[in-house]
């Protein structure tokens, strides 16, 4: 455009030529931004049952613990995400009936064979509206899904159990598991 003609456009024609300069080329961060792998949170639920040496009881003290269980129905599923899965796990740490911590490593045996191990800690959290759960977060640290977080949380029965006032303690216990992960797509 000649500079006689760009002055006969008036300020209309002008406002409309930074609009072209502006829209012509996206920035480098622009351009990043929508690169970005998007999250996607996949929900598995299911059941686990543990048990504890030595039994939980109303004293905080040193425990180990075994798990199993099933997880039935993983969402979203389909392509290289899997429908479902075995869960075993063993944990350690400060525990009594009424909370404490503990670290827990997991190992998830999914439906097509492929595996996932999860290191994670927590403890018992109880939610506004009641209920309790035992909450545990951390990653996948090898298998399928490598470095994605997790969170794992199994519902836990009410209290008081008649065994939590005995020495020998709460030796066993169950209840629905449900364990997301979030990775990117």
């Amino acid at each position: 455009m000649n500079r006689t003609r760009l002055l006969g456009l008036g300020l209309v024609g002008l406002a409309a030529v930074p609009a072209f300069v502006v829209a012509g080329v996206a920035s480098p961060a622009e351009s990043a931004a929508r690169a970005l792998p998007v999250p996607v949170v996949q929900t598995c639920t299911g059941y686990q049952t543990e048990t504890f040496t030595p039994g939980l009881n109303s004293t905080l003290r040193q425990v180990a613990g075994e798990g199993s269980g099933e997880l039935t129905s993983c969402l979203p599923f389909g392509g290289a995400l899997p429908a479902s899965g075995r869960v075993t796990s063993t944990m350690s740490g400060l525990m009594s009936c009424d909370g404490g911590t503990r670290t827990r490593t997991t190992t998830i045996t999914w439906d097509d064979g492929g595996t996932s191990t999860l290191e994670e800690s927590g403890g018992v959290e109880t939610p506004v509206g009641g209920g309790r759960s035992a909450v545990f977060k951390g990653k996948v640290r090898s298998g399928r899904f490598a470095g994605d977080t997790t969170v794992t949380t199994r519902t836990l029965s009410p209290l008081p159990k008649p065994q939590c006032t005995t020495e020998a303690g709460l030796t066993a216990a169950g209840g629905p598991l449900v364990v997301e992960l979030t990775h990117l797509s």
